[in-house]
């Protein structure tokens, strides 16, 4: 082709000058880390997590669980999330570690653009996070006698429109924010083939990548998270409830979003702790890195089981779709464990009675 030129690996010029910059791709360590078994786990957990959120994806969405809570629409767009990480940042690190198959940026210019655009996907869970347990602290202001600073912006925060508003923004901004990469990366041509790398002046890259880290990884967990976390942990149970909004009509299972949304900002906040951790293990110890990414890849990949077990108006709608298509008969002490899911499933059966 024209436009290849013969350089080799040992050209001061090649891109090899990004990789401090990328933590997750090119990474190649010729130690014992690099086994079969540990990367054979991997794509395992890879698998694994991206049919359960796909799964609780679907479910929430079949259900339409937000309408019993407006913080469901937080889930799913978590649950989104978690699929494209593990499908593109999780199986960057997994191809570029051991080597299973092409990577896919280095195939075509096209892939290359997109993967890295595809791959700024992470960058949305911080914030997502930090929306999902505002709701839950704000919502207990306004179903318990406590003063809020602002509980007009509480109140319209608390609604089921402002929860799809902020969640678009959060995609939005981070949609803008990859949209450089479209235009920054390309392919490198070299006599052993072709590397996908930023293309242009290194400067506008830096700037770019330590913006994202600062806007969508700094603010949120290292300030707004740990913050907002740190008050719904601390906060009273004790209280009346009272009118306001009607938002007390749908706080049934305040108590179990509550704490599903602590646990999966917790996780979450974990886990991208340990995303810095991996940046600066790949240049120590190539296990170390794979250990931690390991981490990252079972947190996030079993959040949506967190949700089936916490939330009970969630398990019980996917249990009771579960017995409708016979796949429960042969277990019932499974599917409906208690007296209360059995008590909700006959004043269901006595609704619908009424009804006919």
């Amino acid at each position: 082709m024209a436009n290849e030129s013969e350089l080799s690996p040992d050209d001061s010029n090649s891109s090899d000058d990004y990789d401090y910059l990328m933590p997750f791709e090119e990474i190649h360590y010729e130690g014992p880390d690099r086994s079969i078994v540990l990367g054979s786990l991997f794509i395992i957990l890879i698998i694994v997590g991206v049919v359960t959120n796909v799964l609780g994806l679907a479910s929430l969405v079949h259900f339409r669980m937000w309408l019993k809570h407006e913080g469901y629409v937080y889930l799913v767009a978590i649950f989104a999330a978690n699929v494209g990480i593990l499908l593109f940042d999780s199986t960057t690190f997994c191809i570029t570690h051991w080597n299973f198959g092409e990577y896919p940026p280095d195939s075509s210019e096209f892939m290359c653009r997109v993967w890295h655009f595809l791959m700024t996907i992470h960058f949305v869970t911080g914030w997502l996070s930090v929306a999902l347990l505002l709701n839950v602290y704000l919502r207990e202001h306004l179903t318990q006698r406590r003063r809020c600073g602002c509980p007009i912006f509480a109140v319209k925060y608390c609604t089921l429109f402002a929860s799809k508003i902020v969640v678009g923004i959060i995609f939005g901004v981070v949609f803008i924010l990859g949209l450089p990469y479209l235009g920054l990366f390309g392919l490198n041509y070299y006599a052993y083939g072709t590397y996908c790398s930023p293309q242009g002046p290194l400067h506008v890259y830096v700037v770019l990548y330590w913006v994202e880290c600062g806007l969508m990884w700094a603010l949120p967990f290292l300030l707004f998270l740990p913050v907002i976390l740190l008050l719904t942990l601390c906060m009273s149970r004790d209280g009346n409830q009272f009118g306001f909004s009607g938002i007390e009509e749908r706080s049934l299972g305040a108590e179990q979003f509550r704490t599903v949304a602590v646990t999966l900002s917790s996780t979450n906040l974990f886990s991208y702790f340990l995303v810095g951790f991996v940046f600066l293990a790949t240049a120590l110890d190539g296990f170390v890195s794979v250990v931690l990414e390991t981490a990252i890849a079972f947190s996030i990949g079993f959040q949506p089981v967190f949700c089936f077990v916490i939330l009970k108006e969630f398990r019980i709608e996917v249990l009771r779709k579960l017995r409708e298509l016979g796949c429960c008969k042969c277990l019932p002490q499974i599917c409906w464990p208690s007296g209360d899911e059995r008590r909700i499933r006959l004043q269901d059966l006595e609704e619908n009675a009424e009804q006919e």
